[in-house]
Formats: C-alpha cells, sequence, structure tokens
C-alpha cells in the first residue's frame, strides 16, 4: 500500500491485482491521485482498492463506490457549513426549499421522475417515458446516498439512523479492463491503438469522490416491465440521490431526476448552465444510452465537457476542465483555487504527467502490461457500479 505525499488530501492505494508497486499501472494511478490531491485541500484520507480484470465488452473501467444513507436535511447542514468559496455560496444559496418529510426531521425536495413502469410496453402502458414531479415526500425525496469519499470531505460522521460511517474502510474498489492497450506517457500522445491510462484513473477517482447520480436507479427501476411493487414501492423508499442530484436541472426551479429531458449542472437554481454548457447524461436504458452519472457524451472529435464523460477514444488525450472543479465544489471539496472566476481552467494528462511523474518511481520494466484489442470501433465507455441503500 503506498499513499501520495505532502497534500492535504492523501489516497492509499490498496492493490487488488496487476497494480503492484514497479508496475506501469500502478504509477500511473499514483500520478492519477496526485492530480487530484494538488487541487483539494480537504484534509482526508481516501482509501481505493485498483486493479485489472475482464470487464464487460466496450468498457475500459468501472468504479464502485461505497456508500452511506443520510438525511436530506444533514446533507444541506453539511453543505452550509462547508461553505470556503465563492462558488459554494452560490450553490447553497440556490438549493431548493426543504420542506416537510414523511419521515421525521428528515426534511424533503421535490423534483422531476420518471413514472413507473407498468406492463412491457413502456412506462404506464405507453410506448414513450413519461415524467411526474415527485412531492411524495418519502425517502428517496428525503435522504441522500453519499459516497464515503464525499462524507470525509463534508465532515459527515453518520448515517441517518445514527450508525458512525466508518472512515477506515475502502472507499471505493476500481477496477481497468484487461482487454485494452493503454498508453501510460501522455507526453507524446497518446498510440493510435491506445488509451489515456491516467485520464481513465483520472475518471474512475473522479467518481469514487462523488461525481455520482441515482438517476442510473431510477432508470434501472423504471424500464419496461418491472411492476408497480418492484420500483413504486421499492425506488421510493431507498436512498438513491447523490449530493450532486442537487444541482441537477432542467429548468429554471425544477430538480430533474428523470431520463427523459435535458438535464444540466446548474448553480442557480436551473437558471442557467455552468460555464455555457454542463449537461448531464440521461441514462442507458431510457435516456441517452450513458450512464447519468456522466457528462454528456460528446461527439467524436469535439471537446468534451470534462474529464467525467462517458467515453474515451483511441490516440484521445484527456483532460479535466474547469467545470469538473466545479461540480466537485459544489458538492463540498475545497478547491485550491476560485473555480467561477476561472472558467478556462483546463489541465491534461500530459500535464499530470510532467507535474507529478518525478515524484512517483519509475517501474523496473516498462514493457505492456496489458494487452488485447477486444474492441471494435472508435471509443469505449465506463462503467460506474451503482449502490442503494433500502430504508427499513
Amino acid at each position: 500500500m503506498t499513499a501520495s505525499q505532502s497534500h492535504a488530501l492523501t489516497f492509499v492505494l490498496n492493490d487488488a491485482g496487476g497494480t503492484a508497486a514497479g508496475t506501469q499501472a500502478r504509477r500511473g494511478f499514483e500520478i492519477a491521485a496526485a492530480y487530484w490531491s494538488s487541487v483539494f485541500t480537504d484534509n482526508v484520507t481516501v482509501n481505493l482498492n485498483i486493479g485489472f480484470s475482464a470487464l464487460d465488452a466496450n468498457v475500459l473501467g468501472s468504479a464502485g463506490s461505497t456508500r452511506a444513507g443520510i438525511t436530506m436535511a444533514q446533507g444541506y447542514g453539511a453543505l452550509i457549513a462547508d461553505r470556503t468559496s465563492a462558488l459554494d455560496a452560490q450553490a447553497v444559496a440556490n438549493l431548493r426549499p426543504l420542506g416537510t418529510s414523511n419521515l421525521a426531521g428528515f426534511g424533503a425536495v421535490e423534483a422531476i421522475a420518471n413514472n413507473f413502469a407498468n406492463g412491457t410496453t413502456g412506462l404506464n402502458g405507453y410506448t414513450d417515458v413519461s415524467t411526474r414531479l415527485d412531492n411524495d415526500r418519502s425517502a428517496n425525496n428525503s435522504t441522500l446516498a453519499i459516497n464515503t469519499a464525499s462524507a470525509k470531505a463534508l465532515g459527515v460522521t453518520r448515517a441517518f439512523n445514527g450508525a458512525t460511517i466508518d472512515y477506515a474502510l475502502a472507499d471505493a474498489s476500481i477496477t481497468f479492463s484487461n482487454l485494452f492497450d493503454f498508453d501510460f506517457n501522455p507526453t507524446d500522445g497518446i498510440g493510435s491503438n491506445s488509451f489515456d491510462f491516467i485520464g481513465v484513473a483520472i475518471h474512475e477517482i473522479g467518481h469514487a469522490l462523488g461525481f455520482v447520480s441515482g438517476v442510473d436507479s431510477v432508470d434501472r427501476r423504471t424500464s419496461p416491465g418491472q411492476t408497480a411493487a418492484g420500483s413504486l414501492t421499492s425506488l421510493e423508499n431507498s436512498i438513491v440521490m447523490s449530493p450532486l442530484d442537487l444541482f441537477r436541472y432542467s429548468s429554471a426551479g425544477n430538480l430533474d431526476w428523470s431520463t427523459q429531458n435535458t438535464p444540466y449542472f446548474s448553480l442557480d437554481g436551473g437558471v442557467s448552465q455552468v460555464f455555457g454548457d454542463s449537461r448531464f447524461s440521461t441514462g442507458v436504458l431510457n435516456g441517452d444510452r450513458r450512464q447519468a452519472s456522466h457528462w454528456k457524451d460528446a461527439a467524436s472529435g469535439a471537446p468534451q465537457i470534462g474529464i467525467l464523460d462517458p467515453t474515451s477514444g483511441r490516440g484521445q488525450l484527456q483532460e479535466v476542465t474547469a467545470t469538473d472543479l466545479a461540480a466537485y465544489d459544489a458538492i463540498g471539496w475545497n478547491v485550491n483555487f476560485d473555480v467561477l472566476a476561472n472558467s478556462g481552467y483546463k489541465y491534461t494528462t500530459a500535464d499530470a504527467y510532467r507535474a507529478f511523474a518525478t515524484a512517483v518511481p519509475e517501474p523496473a520494466t516498462w514493457g505492456m502490461m496489458i494487452l488485447g484489442f477486444g474492441m471494435v470501433g472508435a471509443s469505449s465507455r465506463y462503467r460506474r457500479r451503482s449502490g442503494e441503500v433500502a430504508v427499513v
């Protein structure tokens, strides 16, 4: 196990196979972790299991995060207490009002959501998915599923039921596919048949740090064929939405947790998109065929909204943008510069390599660690494993 050095945010990386000290993969992960440590000033430790394994076809990497269920009132209180930047102040000032919850003291918000499945012809019997206003004050309106890494950044120590959140557990498990060729040194560009390893690592660590959405669970639970008992009862009484979903809008004043509209990240209550374009993906099953826990997929060759784009192409150099960092700032991470005043911020994986590779030991062998070209096409996607917490 190793940890990044000399930063308030520390990562502990635990080899789960194929990422032992001295390998190119370990070095790539450490450079990716060093990037996040360089921009976040939160004095916390994030524990990650990292490794290689067979994943689904066309999936480059996957991150499964440990989560805790907290009340909506807890989440609001933590965001308010954690204000350290102009962006934080704007984000908190425009949170949707908390109403009364069916769960005493929890607080509740309302949002646009999918209708529930009814039979096999589509949601509620219709061919097209429809939406509704979810304002029934049930568990999904009254709670948040927070990544434990995010909980650490916000200083949240207890779940909704009073149980202590164990900071010593792994905050996430990140797995890379062993079917693809990765380029570990982006300073001379990314090989035409390779993927940007450091970029994928920054992306997956980004999910562990809280770039997740409960809309992926909504998407799954409101698919054709789901029964009312299997969707309505289960979803409405589960903790699924994330802190990032508090800033997911489709119009002014309307939080949108559906898969049907055009959601975007907003700091002003949905009046505008952050930095002009901060659209989210909408869901694999009922949306745009990309997981909702990502920015809107950029067209091939077009600039990405940020490193949390759902796909990466062969030969494509990845970069973190101000829009990425704005999302983390809003959900509780403390960024070491004023993101609102630096909307043009871009930081490539080549920049990260030049800045942090000298601090990471050179691997003894630079032979290709993983081989295989099991994908046909120009790009591959990421996958995030979602989790739900039932309220009982």
